[in-house]
């Protein structure tokens, strides 16, 4: 904790030394911005606080078995530095202080403009699987990602080759990781190699707002014998996990997910189905050679007020929404 604060207000400090030199200019653009004239150094600074309070109510025979009670909490609160060195090289740092207790959440270097591979990422980030899990926490629907991505990994130590051809509408990305859960360290012998394919047949900016957006992952999990738990809550943190499955003596996972997404303007459609197959070894009490488990989702919303869902196609997820109205302009 004490070397976190440490880190962030050397940040500072070197920011207002950069801010000094007239070589630079500072700005404001969604965070702190710092760019240096010749182009060769961006930086930015930013961060986030997302507040969720739930009011619960459950029938007798839940009550028999889950604790559920009226809450409150800081769901996140995040300070992150990113930037470019000399137009190649990006970086990201960005800590979440949520619970009261420091996580490391993105910690890595990526080197752009490789020939054939396009970019190489190594450090601690999220891995190519799944639409609704790489879209960052301030673009999704809900405060909360939808139940299905409990087959999906998040965070992990790794490497990771990527790149988009034809302008953009089509990306791939292969990675190599090793499960650490945001802790940052792992010991083993696990690992996971994860693919991702997306495409973009309609993408259409000008003329209204259409995107098609098509995208299929695929995960090999080695899990060298070790459990497996999966833990569900329904779409709400600060209720109880009701779902609640162990399973022991795990060989391997293999994962598959398809995505799913089309914006006309206003009105957007998103779904997702992931299979999972589940291979425990012959010392496991799961006697089957193998499992299969699967989850989806799929949600419609609509803009009242003439926005529409910012897709970004460098990200492939979804983006920054842009009011066409300030409230007091709205309101005044």
């Amino acid at each position: 904790m004490s070397r976190t604060i440490i880190v962030f207000v050397l940040l500072l400090f070197g920011y207002s030394l950069i801010c000094q030199d007239n070589s630079f200019n500072a700005s404001w653009d969604n965070a702190l911005r710092v760019d240096s004239k010749n182009g060769n150094f961006k930086i930015k600074m930013g961060g986030r606080i997302q507040y969720d309070i739930m009011w619960i109510n459950q029938n007798d025979s839940l009550n028999n078995h889950f604790d559920a009670h009226n809450g409150v909490e800081i769901r996140r609160a995040r300070l992150y530095t990113s930037g470019t060195i000399y137009k190649n090289i990006k970086f990201k740092l960005q800590v979440d202080f949520a619970g009261g207790i420091a996580v490391i959440k993105d910690a890595y270097i990526q080197l752009t403009k490789i020939p054939v591979v396009g970019n190489f990422k190594v450090g601690n980030f999220k891995e190519p699987f799944g639409l609704t899990m790489l879209t960052s926490s301030n673009f999704t629907t809900e405060m909360e990602r939808p139940l299905a991505n409990a087959f999906d990994n998040d965070r992990n130590l790794g490497f990771m080759l990527f790149n988009q051809h034809f302008k953009k509408r089509l990306s791939w990305y292969a990675g190599y990781f090793y499960p650490t859960d945001n802790s940052g360290k792992y010991l083993g012998n696990k690992y996971n190699i994860v693919f991702r394919l997306t495409g973009l047949p309609v993408y259409n900016i000008d003329d209204g707002y259409k995107i098609l957006h098509l995208g299929a992952s695929s995960a090999y999990q080695f899990n060298d014998n070790d459990e497996i738990s999966y833990n569900v809550r329904p779409e709400a943190h600060l209720a109880p996990k009701y779902l609640n499955v162990d399973i022991d003596k795990v060989t391997s996972i293999n994962d598959f997910n398809g995505e799913f997404l089309l914006i006309l303007n206003t009105l957007s459609f998103e779904s997702e189905y992931t299979l999972s197959y589940i291979k425990p070894c012959s010392l496991s009490t799961f006697k089957s050679s193998s499992y299969k488990v699967f989850a989806y989702y799929g949600s419609v919303s609509w803009f009242l007020t003439g926005e529409h869902k910012n897709y970004v196609p460098s990200k492939t997820t979804f983006g920054r929404l842009t009011p066409k109205k300030i409230w007091d302009k709205m309101v005044g």
